[in-house]
């Protein structure tokens, strides 16, 4: 499933290997999914509305894998740190340590699971339903 607003998934077409809904994610999310994954999207928002799309990800009891870089002690990952700086100045979102996802993710009803770096420096995060 793609899940996206309606100016941004009108015309796509998936054939058989899945479906479309469009849809913003501040209202709802789609009911059906194993996983939800967020791919460089909780680092667009303030906490409040980060927790808000992640409470939505919670009322349909499914994985949430959200794939973002992660604020490391200091002197180590300058790219998370210059990205943190990108999003202050740009949408008004930031970069988060993995204590500050936790935060987040307690508050919307799901809990951290674990963590898993890749070669391209982001992480993979995954929450369940607490």
């Amino acid at each position: 499933m793609l899940f996206d607003q309606p100016h941004v998934v009108d015309g796509v077409d998936l054939g058989d290997r899945g479906r479309v809904v469009a849809g913003s994610f501040f209202d709802a999310v789609p009911d059906g999914g194993d996983a939800y994954v967020l791919k460089a999207i909780i680092h667009d928002w303030e906490d409040e509305q980060a927790t808000a799309i992640l409470r939505n990800c919670r009322q349909v009891d499914a994985a949430v894998l959200v794939i973002e870089r992660l604020i490391g002690n200091a002197n180590q990952d300058p790219q998370a740190k210059f990205s943190d700086l990108n999003m202050l100045v740009a949408p008004g979102g930031r970069e988060r340590t993995l204590d500050e996802l936790a935060s987040l993710f307690a508050r919307a009803g799901l809990a951290l699971q674990g963590a898993t770096p890749t070669a391209s420096g982001l992480f993979v995060i995954e929450a369940a339903p607490a």
